[in-house]
């Protein structure tokens, strides 16, 4: 039966060839489509490692476009200030200063030679009392403290991915990182994978955190970013009381207080943008092909009604011809689906798809796959089943 389908096929060639054509284009896009939404579901199911609920952030900015002399000072005094009337508020539970705090969009990222191999790491400067704000859990050594104010070496702080990637199943506490600067780096700590840009970002891909300790006890410039967790219950009319109270401690200043919960709905609004566009390309190009595709089996049968008529006068069952009609389709989707495999395969070799896991093209290969085959099958039902109500007699009409 499958060499007789296949027979009919070639010798149909030139009609079936824009067929196959469209199949394979619409293949590819479901691969594209599936395969981004398996890793973004991937990437949902693992934890982020902080807590964003219940924690505002506030953007402080100066006023004064000028540089003055001694402005710098005085502005860390401000926020020094600010953060020290910040804690005394009975709505607040934590304060913490960041340089670029989760959903924020921001990043300070690049290539570090640790322990003799050259990592991607992203940065963040934050303050002691950060991992109070966002509820990080140390895993292993310990979070930063006043004692390393007088520390001859700058601590630093890491997740555990990048503990992994470098470190593998050594312990990462006490280790010195290798780099030009004078003042020697060495971590205290290791903290769970910490995913700042969200669900969404990156896929699930590992950010490899490197936290940077910013003191308010010396001449350090704090980050211009504020963060404070608040008392679960905390009205949204309390923004408008920290607002006024924060341009009475710093009138020189603008403040912009944004809520981490919205942050985090803008960040995935952003992150989930490319695969809603290319879910809408998808879904008119697979329109136009199921209706496209049903066209032209019904026309094929119409066309076909003396060949279908003469099975049907040497013994054919309705039944069997509709299943020729169908197995033609899938013989045409198969056709089209291995001209697909043998493009899509390639692309991890070509290293094309570095930000999608094993798993996710796994899924989303697996995916298409079966939703092509069901598309497809699925066009040919109906004009199989107009097929299968051929009579023998109106192979006459043709004569």
């Amino acid at each position: 039966m499958i060499r007789h389908i296949l027979k009919i096929v070639w010798n149909r060639k030139r009609a079936n060839a824009l067929i196959v054509v469209e199949i394979f284009l619409s293949f590819l896009v479901l691969f594209a489509v599936l395969t981004l939404a398996s890793a973004l579901i991937g990437s949902v199911r693992q934890p982020l490692g902080f807590e964003w609920r219940e924690v505002w952030n506030i953007r402080v900015e100066s006023n004064r476009m000028a540089e003055e002399s001694g402005r710098a000072e005085r502005e860390r005094q401000a926020l020094e200030l600010m953060m020290r009337e910040l804690r005394t508020m009975p709505e607040v539970v934590a304060v913490a200063g960041s340089a670029m705090p989760a959903y924020s969009m921001g990043s300070m990222e690049g290539i570090w030679t640790i322990n003799g191999k050259r990592v991607f790491v992203s940065q963040d400067q934050v303050t002691d009392g950060f991992a109070e704000v966002m509820q990080l859990k140390v895993l292993r050594g310990r979070w930063f403290g006043p004692q390393d104010d007088a520390a001859n070496y700058a601590p630093v702080v890491i997740d555990a991915d990048l503990a992994a990637a470098v470190y593998g199943s050594e312990d990462p506490v006490g280790q010195k990182f290798d780099n030009q600067e004078e003042r020697e780096i060495r971590v205290i700590g290791v903290v769970p994978s910490y995913r700042k840009s969200g669900e969404f970002a990156n896929f699930g891909k590992p950010l490899n955190i490197v936290f940077e300790r910013v003191s308010v006890n010396n001449s350090e410039r704090l980050s211009g970013n504020l963060l404070i967790r608040l008392r679960p219950g905390t009205p949204a009319s309390f923004e408008q009381a920290l607002n006024e109270r924060l341009h009475q401690i710093a009138p020189q200043m603008n403040f912009r207080i944004r809520q981490m919960s919205r942050m985090r709905q803008f960040a995935h609004r952003t992150a989930l943008f490319p695969l809603v566009a290319l879910a809408m390309v998808a879904t008119f190009l697979i329109a136009m092909v199921v209706l496209g595709l049903s066209g032209v089996l019904w026309q094929n049968v119409t066309r076909r009604t003396r060949e279908i008529g003469l099975r049907r006068a040497v013994g054919a069952s309705g039944p069997a011809v509709q299943r020729q009609i169908v197995g033609e389709v899938a013989m045409l989707t198969t056709l089209a689906v291995v001209l697909g495999l043998g493009v899509v395969t390639q692309l991890p070799l070509l290293g094309l798809l570095t930000v999608i896991t094993p798993s996710a093209f796994a899924g989303g290969l697996a995916g298409s796959l079966a939703a092509i085959y069901a598309l497809t099958v699925l066009c040919g039902v109906y004009p199989g089943w107009l097929a299968s109500r051929v009579q023998p007699a109106q192979a006459l009409h043709y004569e």
